[in-house]
């Protein structure tokens, strides 16, 4: 039996159950060090312009297993080249890690940016240098270090970023 797809939702048009689930999901506590909280990776959104931020849930079947928060504009981090949009937090659920749900949703991200920022012609992250599996990801889905590492509040920190598509406009 294959695996329901998922989809990503604004975090605003999300039910109130399903915006509990997303401040529920399940952050081993080594991550959370790292990039904090569920409830900092929302409040990044939380009076932002829907045109500078967006906080995605990523569903499956209407159930929230992860939740990404893109920027851009006047809300992009330092860290990030100018134009770029960043990825500033990507989560899946740990009891649903190692299903590919991360590989999934950085494919649909793209999907996003090309139909509600098409402008956007580069994505930009951020990742610890011993998250490794979170590397692997980003690294099999297509991102290159467009920087030198750095010492960052915990550790080394890498800065990686991947080449959109531009969608052209009729």
């Amino acid at each position: 039996m294959a695996a329901t797809p998922l989809q990503l939702q604004r975090w605003q048009v999300l039910t109130s159950e399903q915006q509990q689930s997303v401040l529920a999901l399940h952050i081993p506590p080594e991550q959370i060090e790292f990039a904090g909280t569920m409830a900092q990776a929302v409040a990044v959104g939380e009076g932002a312009s829907p045109d500078e931020v967006a906080g995605l849930a990523v569903l499956q079947a209407g159930v929230p297993v992860g939740f990404v928060v893109l920027c851009q504009g006047a809300r992009l981090p330092e860290w990030a080249p100018t134009g770029a949009v960043a990825l500033r937090a990507m989560r899946i659920d740990s009891r649903e890690q190692g299903k590919g749900h991360g590989r999934h949703a950085l494919t649909l991200v793209e999907a996003w940016l090309g139909e509600h920022w098409p402008v956007c012609q580069l994505l930009a992250l951020c990742v610890d240098d011993q998250n490794l599996a979170a590397r692997r990801a980003y690294e099999a889905a297509g991102f290159t270090e467009y920087t030198a590492p750095k010492v960052g509040r915990i550790g080394l920190v890498r800065y990686l970023s991947k080449s959109l598509k531009v969608v052209a406009r009729a």
